[in-house]
């Protein structure tokens, strides 16, 4: 029973390591693409032990009649900057956004911030055509 003891020990000391909290960027995976138009182009990716949080970059491009979205999504070892939003208007002819989000959990790069830029350029694309 007493050569059991060690064996015991050592088995809940294991078990508390692999269940405790992992430090952020150990098995980190991120959505990667550079310049693409749609999300599925993007595919998930074990990111470097060095990086610690997934960054995505939206442009989306109105024009008079044509919606551009570009997507480019990659790991970090830190955030290039806060999460930014930057619009602009060429009246009458065009509209963009830019936003840049940053986030620490795995796969947390996905799909909200294109759909909800798309969303966004769609509706200043209706009123710029209003407006005409």
């Amino acid at each position: 029973m007493e050569s059991l003891l060690p064996v015991l020990w050592a088995l809940l000391v294991c078990a508390g390591l692999a269940g405790g909290k992992k430090e952020p960027g150990l098995n980190l995976s991120c959505y990667q693409c550079f310049k693409v138009a749609r999300l599925e182009l993007c595919p998930p990716a074990q990111c470097n032990p060095t990086d610690r949080v997934c960054v995505s970059n939206t442009v989306v491009l109105a024009g008079r009649s044509k919606v551009v979205v570009t997507l480019s999504k990659r790991c970090a070892p830190r955030c290039p900057n806060t999460n930014t939003r930057y619009e602009w208007t060429s009246w009458p002819v065009a509209s963009g956004r830019i936003v840049r989000q940053c986030c620490s959990g795995s796969l947390c790069n996905g799909g909200a911030a294109p759909r909800s830029a798309l969303l966004g350029a769609l509706l200043l694309l209706r009123l710029l055509w209003a407006l005409l």
